[in-house]
């Protein structure tokens, strides 16, 4: 029968364990081993309430030994865990490769079971085996390929080839990320979630690229492009379009250079860097370089080209297909929503219109960018756009999202203002593009027109500056002198204007 304060206490040390392990998750530190530990336990319960015909002296030497087993055992991993894993996330504590710690474990397993057996049980292991030749034969051939694969553990270790988190490419398609390092096998965990466990031995065979777990790596793309786009457009082009990636690196910067000829175009090579070294994280990195180039293509008037030969000689650059609302009459439409010219006359409009363009960006890609110079207004049609503002520390926060009919980039072309926010395309869009050249001519005939397109500006810009009136009619005025000197070359200090200002 069981001696209740020996139950009592097994109870008490199996409680006090579990509550260790439950502590050290919320504090997520190496879990306490609950196993041989409570193997122990175990033992030590059956040891303890065994009756006395079964306790006897003939078997007591062998009980005796399990239970200085089990203990040695637990007392062991709860060492490792204490010494070893439980000190993981002090940098300065040694913390020996997990290889290196299962050979320590083993030996001195070993050599602990060894001395249990040679003083507790009286049994001569090593006189055992090295005086029988079979048994040492049949121990050599069992053990022939699990020492094969510590000993190329143990070399993998050494040599470095490669460490827990690297990415690792091997022959027969093999690749993941470097999970663990055992005494036996490697563990590789899969981009699509798998587990994947090969022999050391076939790992020290086999040839490996190695990648860092967050690169850099390099990424080639050869992209066709037509023959009468000049190569150092396209290039600068291909560059552009590279530096508003999202997952292109900044450094090492992208390359593109002429890469050959074709009878249907021009092939370029694109090399950029990104951090993710798998073949998904390429895939997502050319998908979206290949669509933002689409679209820079055709917002200059080129499209991707096919290879079909041609037996006569082309005039002009091909035509791209046009985006939606590309009329003058729809342009026209779509600046009548716009408060900067909703006042203009049905004429003035239809001028304006015929120097505009309709032009589209892919997903992600960024339309503006902080602190750029730029002369161009735009006014969405479709889509929808992120505002997105730099603060402390360089990150980058989203603001607001705009869709039709809203419009951004007026101080750039009528203060000349560097851009205020970053514009970053959430889906496909559309937008009208108004140039600073645009409305030149219609307000060089009409100042008037000036003079109301600066205060609709000013009290737009006071409302969201939330300005006292006096700092609205400093900024009214101000605006309005630097309109008239961009657009009627009016230079208002020393030149002697005496226009109408604005007035609170």
């Amino acid at each position: 029968m069981f001696d209740s304060r020996v139950l009592l206490t097994g109870f008490g040390l199996v409680v006090l364990l579990v509550a260790l392990r439950l502590i050290c998750e919320r504090l997520r530190l190496a879990r306490v081993p609950l196993r041989l530990p409570g193997l122990a336990i175990l033992v030590w319960l059956i040891h303890s309430s065994l009756p006395a015909q079964i306790a006897t002296e003939q078997n007591h030497l062998w009980l005796d030994s399990v239970l200085l087993l089990s203990r040695s055992y637990a007392g062991l991993q709860l060492m490792f865990w204490l010494f070893l894993e439980l000190p993981g996330p002090i940098r300065w504590w040694p913390h020996p490769p997990k290889i290196l710690r299962d050979l320590s474990a083993l030996a001195i397993g070993a050599a602990l079971t060894l001395v249990v057996l040679q003083q507790a049980a009286k049994i001569n292991v090593v006189g055992l085996v090295t005086t029988s030749a079979i048994l040492t034969a049949v121990i050599g051939l069992a053990a022939q390929e699990a020492l094969k694969d510590l000993f190329a553990g143990v070399m993998l270790r050494v040599d470095g080839s490669f460490v827990e988190g690297d990415y690792l490419e091997l022959d027969d398609d093999v690749n993941g990320w470097v999970d663990s390092l055992t005494l036996l096998s490697t563990r590789l965990r899969h981009v699509h979630g798998a587990m994947i466990t090969l022999p050391n031995s076939m790992m020290w065979q086999k040839n490996m690229r190695r990648f860092s777990p967050r690169g850099p790596i390099a990424r080639e793309l050869h992209i066709h492009l037509d023959r009468e786009l000049p190569p150092n457009e396209a290039t600068e082009l291909l560059l552009q379009v590279a530096a508003q990636s999202s997952v292109v690196l900044k450094e090492p910067a992208p390359e593109a250079i002429v890469y050959a000829y074709h009878d249907y175009g021009i092939t370029y090579e694109l090399e950029v860097w990104q951090e993710d070294p798998t073949d998904q994280g390429y895939d997502q990195l050319r998908g979206e370089l290949l669509s933002s180039i689409w679209y820079a293509l055709e917002r200059i008037g080129q499209r991707v080209p096919y290879p079909v030969q041609e037996f006569k000689r082309r005039k002009g650059a091909s035509s791209p297909e046009k985006p939606p609302n590309d009329n003058i009459d729809q342009r026209v439409m779509i600046l009548r929503q716009n408060c900067l010219f909703n006042h203009l006359s049905e004429a003035q409009l239809a001028e304006i219109s015929m120097l505009t363009r309709c032009i589209r960006f892919g997903e992600g890609e960024r339309i503006v960018v902080e602190q750029d110079q730029g002369d161009i207004l735009y006014q969405i049609v479709s889509g929808r756009v992120a505002v997105i503002k730099s603060i402390a520390g360089g990150e980058e926060r989203e603001v607001v999202r705009l869709s039709a009919p809203a419009f951004f980039g007026e101080m750039s072309v009528f203060n000349e203002e560097p851009r205020s926010a970053t514009v970053q395309a959430v889906e496909p869009c559309v937008l009208l593009e108004v140039q600073r050249n645009d409305l030149r001519p219609l307000l060089e005939r009409h100042p008037a027109i000036v003079e109301q397109l600066a205060r609709i500006i000013s009290e737009r810009r006071a409302e969201l500056l939330k300005l006292t009136p006096e700092g609205k009619v400093k900024q009214g005025n101000d605006l309005l002198d630097k309109m008239r000197q961009l657009f009627l070359g009016v230079t208002v200090q020393g030149s002697g204007y005496t226009g109408a200002r604005m007035q609170p």
